[in-house]
Parts: C-alpha cells; structure tokens; sequence
C-alpha cells in the first residue's frame, strides 16, 4: 500500500522549517497547528522524503525541526545567543518554560524592579531598540522568529511558549560546565 504525500503541506512544512524554526503542537496559529498535525501523523514518510535531499527531520515532544549538520560555526553562534535568552527569561521567572503565558508589559515592570534582570537585557548585545520596551519587543520577535514562542494577542501583546522551546532546555541542561 502506497500513502501519497499532499505536496502543497509538504512544501509549506518545508518552507517552515528551512529557515531553521520549529514547527510546535501547541502553537495558537490554526494553520501550524494543521501542518504540525499533518507532520505528525506522516512522520517516518516524510523523513524518508526529505533525506533524499540530505536533510533530517526530527520529532520531539509536540514539536519538529530539520537538523543539519551544515554549517556548524553559525548554529553555535545561534545556540549562544538562545542561552542568553534562556538565561534572562529564567531571571524574569524560573518557571519560564513550555506552555507559559506573558505579556512584555509584565516583563517591562519586573525590570523596574530587578537590576539583575536589567543587566541580562543589557547584556545581549543582537538586540535592536533603544527604549526596554523595543528592546524587549527585538528580543521576543527572535524568538517568535525562530518558532520558540507565539503571539497569542497582540493588543495586549501577550505571548505563550511553545513546545518547540523544549528543545532549547534539553540542549541547556546538556551543557556540563567542568572545573
């Protein structure tokens, strides 16, 4: 028996990815929700499919990603600016993690109130804006970017963590520092 793959949802979910997001089952977007689904359920089909064109496919815990072993200097570069950005949403909140809601406002006044959390946002130097609150909206936009969080409102801009974010405290918390 032979299952057809919908070429359009492969293209879409190809296109997703490319650009190294992560494609989450808890997003608020209905159509990545779909793609997600549809990932899902074709999975070992669809990670046949894109190795012939040399590329992985990985499935994690409600999320998915193309891995890549291509250039590895640039992706060690990404993954030391994720950490910063880990590091000072741990300093927000420890309980920062997948399937958590906040509003920039919120972090916004928590900053007024903690030097340290202040010194972190200082700290990443890819961040553009010269106000907290743009530099806080850069600092969410990568993120959001990269498929690690979604805007669930943006009147209130209030944003939920997503699966995908998971990703992100594995490789964190594989981290040994030895002295």
């Amino acid at each position: 028996m032979t299952i057809d793959l919908d070429k359009q949802k492969v293209a879409k979910i190809f296109s997703y990815l490319k650009e190294g997001r992560f494609l989450s089952q808890n997003t608020p977007s209905k159509s990545e929700k779909r793609l997600f689904e549809y990932l899902q359920k074709h999975f070992e089909l669809l990670r046949e499919y894109f190795s012939f064109i040399e590329i992985e496919l990985r499935l994690g815990d409600g999320y998915a990603y193309f891995a890549s072993l291509d250039n590895k200097e640039k992706r060690l570069e990404i993954l030391y600016e994720l950490i910063d950005y880990l590091n000072f949403f741990y300093n927000y909140n420890p309980l920062f993690d997948v399937g958590f809601h906040f509003l920039i406002s919120d972090i916004q006044e928590k900053i007024k109130e903690n030097m340290t959390l202040d010194l972190r946002l200082k700290k990443i130097k890819t961040l553009s804006g010269d106000t907290r609150h743009a530099q806080l909206r850069s600092l969410v936009s990568k993120l959001e970017k990269r498929g690690f969080v979604a805007c669930e409102d943006e009147y209130l801009q209030r944003y939920i963590v997503l699966n995908s974010f998971a990703y992100l405290v594995n490789f964190y918390d594989a981290i040994e520092i030895k002295e």
